[in-house]
């Protein structure tokens, strides 16, 4: 399992949740099939407070454009979901966060929402950025895991 994480290794740490995860958590595909017991893994160690998970307003909205396009039993999930609870903190889109997806389009060349995403990450302090974009880069100074890249002990 070289280049693998444990996902034992992410306890006490802060995590960002990209959209994608909450995408694959809620829209099973045959194609994102493979990431769910990741997913389960990390949400159950948020409700367990083994990690903190973090993630953007953003994140919400990405989301949205689908379920509004599929059903509003979707859009009602989704709006439950990306909502502060005990087990994710949602950070609102401010004057800072958009300076720092500014500054970090400077650094790394990527589209503006993903610059959000890792801003927000940056100026909470997140240790990891969870995403299974393969094109997001992120900035010296905040570590990128995929969900290919993390496993979950027997």
């Amino acid at each position: 399992m070289e280049n693998l994480t444990p996902a034992s290794s992410l306890k006490g740490k802060k995590l960002y949740f990209d959209t994608n995860l909450f995408i694959y958590a809620v829209e099973t595909t045959e194609t994102n099939h493979p990431y769910l017991a990741v997913i389960d893994h990390l949400f159950s160690m948020a409700e367990k407070g083994e990690i903190q998970a973090i993630t953007s307003e953003l994140s919400l909205a990405e989301t949205l454009v689908g379920a509004y396009k599929t059903s509003s039993e979707l859009v009602v999930l989704y709006e439950e979901l990306l909502s502060n609870r005990t087990e994710l903190a949602v950070f609102p889109i401010d004057k800072a966060v958009l300076r720092s997806a500014a500054y970090t389009r400077t650094v790394v060349k990527i589209a503006l929402a993903d610059a959000i995403h890792v801003a927000t990450a940056i100026n909470e302090q997140a240790d990891i950025f969870i995403s299974n974009d393969e094109k997001l880069r992120v900035p010296d100074g905040i570590k990128k895991i995929g969900l290919t890249e993390i496993f979950v002990e027997k």
